[in-house]
């Protein structure tokens, strides 16, 4: 395609310098776009470009500069080849996409756009903005799309004022501008730790909110410190004064097992310390940890490990 071979070939650079409002810091309004590369040693994420601006109240948007293939006219939208992600940390704006209706947020938020994915955006013109932005593409980044970590559909994530993301932003266009040895390298995996932590903050936000949380900690809790007795989850549930049958979908929820699984694996993992790091009988053990008789302990670590406990101890030492 002609608007993919202009995308990624030639290298374009633009500085000056703005003062950010809301602040006493001076900003940098910059961007880079990078020559093709097919470096294989780049963690199969490629950077194409990076950049930040400062965009005041009522200022024209975005600026003129940019490259034609990356021209943005809001009456007719833009459609790119590549992903790119772009943190918001100042004022507020309208993004519109052909998966997702016109929504209007306030910073600080992040935002991706998908490949081949109609979009428009700009900053309200009470507010003006200040953006940092990555264009990026690669197997992994793909992948992540195909398996659901990112979705077209979901593309905002108000994950509020982030050091660490800010941080990873700028390194990656200090790393684009230098072209220092291995930078492809440093600014792949920062890529992923922005995506990674966009898509996780969100979810611990809304987890530090509700306060089933403090209850899941606490069943944790208890299911660990029990690991001495087959527990009945029902006890459990009436012990922390919560539904079973809800108790059980959110346990599930926030560990990815139900609680009895938990217990279990816990209880297992026991079982196999004991094993291996101490001398007493399976039938000890079984007395220890509350087990029916040593064949009821013998015939459950066989359904899970697959192998007897005196042929796992062995295997063990």
């Amino acid at each position: 395609m002609q608007t993919t071979l202009a995308y990624f070939f030639g290298k374009i650079h633009r500085q000056t310098d703005s003062l950010y409002t809301d602040s006493d810091t001076v900003i940098t309004d910059s961007f880079s776009y990078l020559p093709q590369s097919e470096d294989p040693s780049a963690w199969n994420v490629r950077v194409l470009g990076a950049g930040q601006a400062n965009i005041e109240a009522n200022q024209d948007y975005p600026a003129s500069e940019h490259p034609s293939d990356y021209a943005l006219d809001w009456e007719k939208g833009r459609t790119l080849p590549a992903f790119q992600v772009l943190y918001i940390t100042r004022g507020s704006g309208l993004i519109e996409t052909s998966q997702t209706p016109a929504t209007k947020l306030e910073a600080p938020f992040i935002f991706l756009l998908f490949p081949e994915t109609w979009h428009r955006y700009r900053p309200s013109p009470e507010t003006g903005w200040q953006e940092h932005w990555i264009g990026f593409d690669g197997p992994i980044p793909q992948n992540l799309l195909e398996t659901g970590v990112i979705d077209s559909k979901r593309p905002f994530f108000e994950i509020g004022h982030h050091d660490a993301i800010l941080a990873l932003f700028q390194l990656i266009l200090d790393e684009v501008k230098n072209e220092a040895l291995g930078f492809r390298r440093i600014a792949a995996a920062s890529i992923l730790q922005i995506l990674a932590l966009a898509t996780s903050l969100p979810l611990r936000q809304e987890e530090e909110n509700q306060p089933m949380r403090a209850v899941i900690r606490q069943a944790s809790f208890l299911l660990r410190e029990r690991t001495d007795s087959n527990l009945s989850v029902q006890t459990l549930a009436d012990e922390l004064n919560v539904g079973y049958t809800y108790f059980r979908r959110l346990f599930k929820k926030y560990t990815g097992f139900s609680p009895k699984q938990y217990h279990t694996q816990l209880r297992f993992e026991r079982v196999k310390r004991l094993l291996s790091e101490t001398d007493l009988s399976i039938s000890e053990i079984a007395n220890l940890l509350n087990f029916d008789s040593t064949f009821h302990l013998s015939q459950w670590f066989k359904k899970l490990s697959g192998t007897p406990p005196s042929t796992w101890r062995q295997a063990s030492r």
